[in-house]
């Protein structure tokens, strides 16, 4: 984008003609060509980083005050600013995807950015920039030339869908599974229900679950699962020695995927996947091969070997329905298999409970050893001690320790809430 043409969208005139490289919010991030958008918070007020953007090579920036510099640009809001421009690159997409769910969501977004770049030039959010001011920068960020924009949408109470979707329009609509998450902030399961759902209201098609389809009403509706009905249908799902494998039937043909990903949720993103594809009139035969090609990112299932171990990092994030899958998952791999766990966060009421829960799940599995860490996870370890091999400590060092200790072949998941930062524990096992 030229600076030019961000100044006529704000119906100002400036004499510089620079490409703005990206726009950024963070004045530590900036360089040479970027331009600044300072964010007034509660906490700070990047207004009084104006001059670090500028000395790092700022072309410009937004500024809710009169500055003199030539490459300022006066708003009333520079987040209303950000979101102008946000929406004025959206319009020159072809289309939009937005994505949103309990779980799921970034390895739907990976996936149909994966696929879809055979077919579009993609842009996808880049991250987690999924929330209020992550959203219209990812959107501020679109490269020229783009015609498909795939954006992770994140909530956290009642109405952030709604508000992310007035600002991309996208028009398909993928909501991955609903589940218990967030429902500190939500207030209840039926909220998060209600929330995630928002997700519906407009686009052209929705891709959901077909078991949360009574929920949502919506004028076309693509929906993929295992249950009979399903216009996606997963039929089979296993874990073998080299990822993952299972059968998807598509209309009346049945398809034989295999990915070098150990994660059974990962079939269901799949559905969301060909979901799309399918609106797409795009022929899966030749995303079929691709996807053996596809690997997860840091913290959302990448695979570590290290000497006789192996390490699943799931330690982006956890939530009751994705740490479900972690253990039904694990627990279809052979050898020994030891998991650890760190507290599953923003539950609310519903925590001890779901807590307890994890430990009934891992009590009636074939998981050897389980590992917990933090405070909420002493319910878990509570339900499993004396019936189970199960440990509970306090440092991540000693959960470290105890892992490298492992003398036969053993896997390894490690998952837990981002605040929990559970990959510190990875890191330390791969220093050792």
């Amino acid at each position: 984008m030229e600076i030019k043409e961000l100044f006529n969208l704000f119906g100002k005139k400036t004499s510089q003609n620079s490409r703005i490289k990206k726009f950024k919010i963070d004045s530590r991030q900036i360089e040479k060509g970027d331009f600044f958008v300072p964010i007034k918070g509660s906490r700070y007020d990047g207004h009084l980083f104006i001059k670090d953007a500028i000395k790092k090579g700022a072309v410009g920036f937004f500024t809710q005050k009169k500055d003199p510099h030539p490459g300022s640009l006066h708003v009333r809001s520079t987040l209303e600013a950000l979101i102008k421009v946000g929406k004025h690159k959206r319009k020159k997409l072809s289309f939009a995807i937005g994505i949103t769910g309990t779980s799921g969501k970034t390895t739907t977004k990976e996936l149909l950015d994966f696929v879809l770049s055979d077919h579009f030039k993609t842009y996808s959010t880049p991250g987690n920039l999924n929330n209020e001011i992550g959203h219209p920068l990812t959107l501020a960020n679109i490269p020229e030339g783009t015609q498909a924009g795939i954006f992770e949408l994140g909530a956290g109470k009642i109405g952030d869908i709604s508000y992310l979707v007035s600002i991309s329009q996208p028009e398909i609509r993928v909501l991955t599974s609903v589940g218990y998450g967030h429902t500190e902030k939500f207030g209840s399961f039926e909220n998060v229900i209600r929330g995630k759902g928002e997700i519906l209201e407009g686009g052209d098609v929705g891709i959901i679950p077909y078991c949360v389809k009574d929920f949502y009403q919506h004028k076309n509706v693509i929906t993929f699962g295992s249950e009979e009905g399903s216009d996606i249908k997963i039929l089979s799902v296993n874990i073998n020695d080299n990822g993952t494998e299972g059968i998807i039937q598509i209309g009346k043909k049945s398809y034989r995927v295999e990915m070098p990903v150990f994660n059974m949720a990962v079939f269901n993103n799949l559905g969301a996947v060909f979901g799309v594809l399918q609106y797409l009139e795009i022929d899966p035969e030749k995303t079929i091969e691709k996807l053996r090609l596809f690997y997860l990112p840091e913290g959302r299932g990448k695979v570590i070997r290290q000497k006789n171990i192996t390490i699943i990092d799931d330690s982006y994030n956890a939530n009751p329905l994705s740490v479900e899958n972690a253990i039904k998952t694990l627990s279809m791999m052979k050898g020994k298999k030891i998991i650890v766990l760190g507290d599953m966060l923003e539950l609310g009421v519903y925590s001890i409970q779901k807590h307890k829960e994890v430990g009934k799940l891992i009590q009636n599995s074939s998981i050897d050893t389980a590992v917990f860490y933090g405070e909420q996870m002493r319910y878990a370890y509570e339900i499993l001690k004396g019936k189970k091999d199960v440990y509970y400590f306090e440092q991540k060092r000693d959960i470290a320790d105890f892992i490298s200790s492992q003398k036969e072949k053993t896997t390894v998941w490690i998952k837990g809430s981002r605040g929990m930062k559970m990959e510190q524990i990875i890191h330390q096992i791969v220093q050792d």
